[in-house]
């Protein structure tokens, strides 16, 4: 069974694609098939791994318009930018989504979409990281609805800190409202070692969500920065820095938690069914449904080249010549 789990928070700046990104292709990594869905316009998971937006034709706003009987899930939507690690990118047309006169809008499995494609993707991965947008809205509520546990990234500010407690409030509201369990797991990001500043928010955030917290840190790296601009996770950028060791304590620490979410009942403790942004999306809701299996398997490619030296120039003209392969 594919564990699902969506990366969200409505704050920007939290370093939200970055844990997306960099979890999902250490998962990958271990031999973990992983799916990366990009729930975000913006796209930058797929500029994150090296994949040009000029060259992506197919977008996962298609497949959530067209269902879960689209062939584009047999061919046409998924990049594997390293072994393993298999992205289904977004464009700028994934914005008309949410809008109230919107191709998915009125659709009465509308918060059901994505829920429903990876019913059918199911069988071929052991995980699935969703990077969700910074705000509140449809496509956050189809992961919700997705997922087995959300992942909320919570910079060590005060802004963030405060911002978070909304999220989760939030969370737990839109999850009591479709009946169902979410775990949440937050995971304090942007950590500066021997900063006092961190240090403090980092016990704040212990003290507002206590058992919910990660108890772990995403350090602020540089090499981060530095792998996003190459177009490549840190797990081929630099393999032995301690910004890889972050994301491996991670999901050293996820792998170790049972799967708590049981998509269709349970309503966790806590709850605040009156959560102004929660009762806006329970209007959409409806119950899930399964699909198919997928047909034929997602072919494969071969994994991209990796070599720290001179990466700069390499990087400029592979993106000039279209980056990284698609899946046929």
């Amino acid at each position: 069974m594919v564990r699902v789990i969506a990366v969200v928070n409505q704050k920007g700046g939290s370093g939200k694609t970055t844990t997306a990104v960099n979890l999902a292709a250490v998962l990958a990594a271990r031999r973990g098939r992983t799916l990366l869905v990009d729930l975000d316009p913006q796209g930058h998971c797929a500029l994150a791994l090296g994949i040009p937006a000029a060259r992506i034709e197919h977008g996962i706003e298609e497949a959530l318009i067209q269902g879960s009987g689209t062939t584009l899930l047999d061919e046409g939507l998924f990049w594997e930018p390293s072994t393993g690690l298999v992205v289904a990118p977004s464009t700028v047309n994934l914005a008309m989504i949410e809008a109230p006169s919107g191709p998915m809008h009125m659709a009465p499995d509308r918060d059901r979409r994505l829920a429903a494609i990876l019913d059918r993707l199911a069988p071929r991965f052991e995980w699935c990281i969703i990077d969700c947008p910074p705000h509140i809205g449809l496509l956050v509520f189809n992961a919700l609805r997705a997922c087995d546990e959300a992942l909320i990234p919570v910079e060590t500010g005060f802004f963030a800190l405060k911002a978070a407690q909304r999220q989760v409030a939030t969370i737990r509201a839109a999850a009591a409202r479709l009946e169902r369990t979410i775990a949440i797991r937050v995971l304090p990001t942007l950590v500066r070692r021997q900063s006092r500043h961190s240090s403090d928010i980092l016990a704040a955030i212990g003290r507002t969500f206590g058992p919910d917290v990660v108890p772990l840190s995403i350090h602020e790296h540089d090499v981060l920065r530095e792998a996003a601009g190459f177009g490549q996770a840190v797990t081929e950028y630099a393999p032995t820095s301690d910004a890889r060791a972050d994301f491996e304590s991670l999901a050293d620490w996820l792998q170790a938690q049972p799967i708590v979410s049981q998509r269709e009942g349970g309503v966790p403790a806590g709850s605040d069914p009156t959560n102004r942004d929660a009762a806006l999306l329970a209007r959409l809701a409806a119950p899930r449904t399964n699909t198919r299996a997928l047909e034929r398997p997602i072919v494969e490619i071969e994994p991209r080249a990796s070599a720290r030296e001179g990466r700069l120039g390499e990087v400029a003209q592979r993106l000039r010549a279209g980056g990284a392969t698609p899946m046929p």
